[in-house]
């Protein structure tokens, strides 16, 4: 890694090339930076206030070029999504390696690195939530990003992701990993 201190856990071979940091990683913060969520550019806190699952993948030259976030409010002291949801979100997907990293395998290696201790370790247990594992996609924030002809989310559905109804919240679409998929992916 370019000169940045950063905490890696072990992860089994089974969901590279993600590895696990912590919220402090600078380049996974840089890469944030870029991200269409991103609310405020280069404030460190990057992630949003709860239990954070950071994943980054790193290309041959020890660069950061994709983050993942999942992330759950802390229900044990009372705090709930405001949708009321139960479900692990993905809060942000970033790749900025395409020709290396195909996105919809990322997104099934982000699945299956929830079930490693690392996951429960950082989301306090809780890997397989009521409501699942959820995201939402900005509809004219993405577009810029994918076919002509493509959904939203494209490279969730490729995942095995579905559209769900969902009111509220910045996102357009709102996506969520079918039990089947995120079991089989986990397994």
């Amino acid at each position: 890694m370019s000169g940045v201190q950063a905490t890696f856990f072990e992860i089994p071979p089974l969901v590279d090339p993600w590895r696990v940091t912590d919220k402090g990683n600078q380049e996974a913060r840089a890469l944030a930076d870029r991200h269409y969520t991103r609310q405020s550019p280069g404030d460190p806190k990057w992630t949003r206030p709860g239990f954070n699952f950071v994943l980054i993948a790193e290309d041959e030259r020890g660069r950061v070029g994709a983050v993942w976030v999942w992330w759950r409010p802390k229900w044990e002291a009372g705090i709930e999504r405001k949708d009321k949801l139960r479900a692990i979100e993905c809060t942000i997907f970033r790749n900025e390696r395409r020709n290396r990293w195909l996105s919809s395998d990322l997104v099934r290696a982000a699945v299956a690195a929830l079930d490693t201790d690392a996951a429960r370790r950082e989301l306090a247990g809780i890997v397989d939530p009521p409501d699942g594992l959820i995201t939402g996609i900005g509809v004219d924030e993405t577009r810029r990003g994918r076919g002509r002809k493509s959904k939203p989310g494209a490279c969730y559905r490729a995942a095995g992701w579905v559209e769900f109804e969902h009111r509220g919240g910045r996102a357009d679409v709102w996506l969520r990993a079918s039990k089947g998929e995120a079991n089989a992916d986990a397994a």
